[in-house]
């Protein structure tokens, strides 16, 4: 087990957590009363409202950042996010300041070392979900499939940032895109329903470990085109019949009539 590393002498993390009565530590305590008292006294809160800071993290998610990213950029812990972001309705007044001083227009960091894999986990296995095939994604991510493998299996808890960087890039291209049609396609959805794996839309915060994915939102096949499935089933076709027309299986049928909302058919 690796021992966790102390904060500097001269810290007041160390003073306080660690107990280190050190004269450099001592003076970080002192430094650091002298301070609080002077904002009591000034009547300056040291947590705020965390609607703006919030806001900016919701912003900078939009441009493509992950949380990763936005703490490296803004020198905080991930986690530190990610409660924010569950449920913090305040937060730290340097905290919220670190934060909204990472502007919307400079490019994203790569956060060094290793992070979680959550994010990247369940974005692979969206992607396959939605019909893209782990091959490909490979590719378009530049490392072997092996690697990814062993991510989207959950064998690894934590992957090189850079990789997970690269993920959540193609993970903003492909989960637009209309994978190439194939048995290889079908079979990667075939995969993900049978490992219970969720879709784009499932997931409210898809870095954060502790967010629930929501079972009500159904992955719409992106292999047939839902007018054509409704069409089709209008004539009376059931899922098998459907599914011989376009070129898909009839479970591939049945999630976009469940996605889509599309009444049965009854084959004649």
């Amino acid at each position: 087990m690796t021992t966790p590393t102390l904060p500097d002498h001269g810290q007041y993390s160390r003073y306080i957590r660690h107990a280190c009565r050190c004269e450099p530590c001592r003076a970080a305590g002192r430094s650091y009363r002298l301070r609080l008292g002077y904002d009591h006294t000034n009547g300056i809160r040291r947590r705020i409202d965390a609607t703006q800071t919030r806001v900016h993290i919701e912003r900078l998610t939009a441009r493509g950042w992950t949380q990763a990213q936005i703490a490296a950029a803004a020198g905080i812990n991930q986690a530190t996010i990610s409660v924010l972001m569950r449920s913090g309705s305040q937060v730290r007044r340097s905290t919220a300041a670190a934060i909204l001083e990472v502007r919307l227009d400079q490019a994203a960091p790569i956060p060094r070392g290793f992070v979680d894999a959550t994010g990247s986990r369940r974005r692979l296995q969206a992607l396959m979900a939605l019909g893209h095939t782990l091959p490909d994604i490979a590719r378009y991510v530049g490392v072997g499939e092996s690697s990814l493998q062993q991510t989207v299996d959950g064998r690894w808890s934590r992957i090189k940032s850079i990789t997970a960087t690269k993920v959540a890039r193609v993970y903003r291209q492909l989960s637009i895109a209309r994978p190439p049609e194939s048995r290889f396609a079908e079979q990667a959805r075939n995969d993900a329903m049978a490992n219970g794996w969720y879709g784009p839309m499932a997931w409210d915060d898809i870095d954060d470990p502790a967010c629930v994915p929501d079972p009500n939102e159904p992955v719409a096949p992106m292999s047939v085109h839902p007018s054509d499935v409704a069409e089709l089933a209008a004539q009376g076709l059931d899922d098998a019949a459907i599914g011989r027309r376009l070129g898909v299986s009839p479970r591939t049928v049945l999630r976009a009539r469940t996605a889509h909302g599309i009444p049965t058919g009854v084959a004649a």
